[in-house]
């Protein structure tokens, strides 16, 4: 049987079990992977994957399974296994499903994919690279086609079946002149065409720019105050942080959210407008569905710099009284600013540009600490080098309320879009020696 005639056989199992909610989605993926290493192509495979989740309400309990397994009987033992997790479960009436809604079919991306283009794209992003970045040494290439058909139904009657296909872009590689050498970087891009040059997609162009301009890197002797700007993909990471402690579950349940009470009010700068947009055409693969049911929609997080809502699923908002997400990805789509990067980097007196930052989770009270990888010293707004063993001290809460500029450039590499942005007030601490 197909995966759709499994889905309707489990919802018909779902249904004999009394007093039961309960929902389930189905999928089966193919994945095309072609591997490239020394500018050869040395594998071609394709994996076949089912997964199956469960999950159950029963006497306002909650369980859940999963198996990679998708047959019916196996299905059906999940179900069993689902219902047997809720039991020894702890009871609460704020668990929940969605409401039943009129069955709908999605589809995503690319579903007949050229595999003859992609590999051609794939040698020739192997050529640009030797031929424009002489000092990049190209470890190793994956290039994949994946193609996913999921089933989600519910016991309310909802029937979404969804099929979504995509390419992907991975390539690992390292600074190389000599006896220098820098560490391993990598860069990725999902795309739904091969219309155009993969170095000129995402970041590949200024990653291995970046990484090659990081052969000599110098030291930070000393500590001062000053501004960093964070490039999208540290944009994205620091971000995350600041979510993290204060909009999502764990931070609303826990009550270590410094944001719950504050919708409708400015918690970061006038700057910023972040969303949450699974449709954006720009996002190639994303949710139909929210973890709860309901189906996806964009919506605004914060609206220059003003707090629109809550980031949190059907149970927190039933167990706190706030507000449920219009969807459960928390796709960034940040809104791009008016200053060119380059201006960024000439209004700095004394700063960092940073890729990333080696560092544990913040604690609730916002302060982070960590290493700055990836990144590049400015004083007097030009790039003086690459720096290593260099660190950032800051608040999340302070820095993201001082912020200086937002970049009129946008990095999409079909799993967000983002700036980059510039933040004052950061500690900056070097090294002696």
């Amino acid at each position: 049987m197909n995966i759709g005639e499994i889905a309707d056989k489990t919802y018909e199992y779902l249904k004999t079990k009394d007093g039961l909610k309960g929902d389930f989605t189905i999928s089966e993926t193919e994945t095309n992977e072609i591997t490239m290493k020394d500018g050869k192509f040395t594998l071609f495979r394709t994996l076949f994957d089912q997964d199956v989740s469960v999950r159950v309400i029963k006497d306002n309990k909650e369980g859940s399974a999963s198996i990679n397994k998708c047959t019916e009987d196996a299905v059906k033992k999940a179900v069993d296994d689902a219902i047997v997790s809720a039991q020894a479960g702890d009871a609460d009436e704020c668990f929940d499903i969605a409401p039943g809604m009129d069955p709908e079919k999605f589809k995503m991306g690319v579903l007949e994919p050229d595999i003859d283009k992609l590999m051609e794209r794939t040698e020739e992003l192997a050529r640009d690279i030797a031929e424009k970045h002489k000092k990049i040494k190209l470890i190793e290439m994956f290039a994949k086609y994946v193609k996913s058909h999921s089933v989600f139904m519910n016991t309310g009657g909802t029937r979404d079946e969804s099929d979504c296909g995509y390419y992907e872009i991975y390539a690992e590689f390292a600074g190389s002149d000599g006896d220098e050498t820098t560490g391993i970087n990598g860069t990725v891009v999902i795309m739904d065409n091969l219309d155009e040059k993969f170095i000129d997609l995402g970041s590949i162009e200024k990653d291995l720019a970046d990484t090659e301009n990081s052969l000599k890197p110098m030291k930070v002797t000393d500590k001062f105050e000053g501004d960093v700007i964070f490039t999208p993909q540290c944009s994205v990471q620091m971000l995350s942080f600041l979510l993290g402690n204060t909009v999502v579950d764990p931070a609303i349940i826990a009550g270590t959210s410094v944001w719950k009470d504050k919708v409708g009010e400015e918690v970061v700068s006038p700057l910023l407008t972040i969303s949450s947009k699974p449709w954006d055409k720009r996002i190639i693969a994303h949710e139909v569905h929210t973890q709860d049911g309901f189906r996806s929609e964009d919506y605004t997080l914060i609206e220059k710099g003003v707090l629109n809502c809550l980031a949190t699923s059907l149970y927190t908002s039933n167990k706190c009284k706030v507000n449920r997400a219009a969807n459960s990805s928390l796709t960034f789509v940040v809104d791009e600013g008016d200053t060119p990067y380059e201006d960024m980097i000439k209004s700095m007196k004394r700063g960092l540009i940073v890729g990333a930052v080696s560092c544990g989770h913040p604690g609730p009270n916002g302060e982070i600490s960590g290493v700055a990888k990836n990144s590049f010293y400015v004083e007097d707004g030009e790039i003086k080098g690459a720096v290593i063993e260099t660190m950032i001290s800051t608040n999340l809460f302070d820095m993201f309320k001082n912020v200086k500029a937002v970049s009129k450039e946008l990095l999409c590499n079909g799993s967000m879009v983002l700036p980059s942005i510039q933040c004052g007030g950061v500690t900056i601490s070097g090294t002696e020696g």
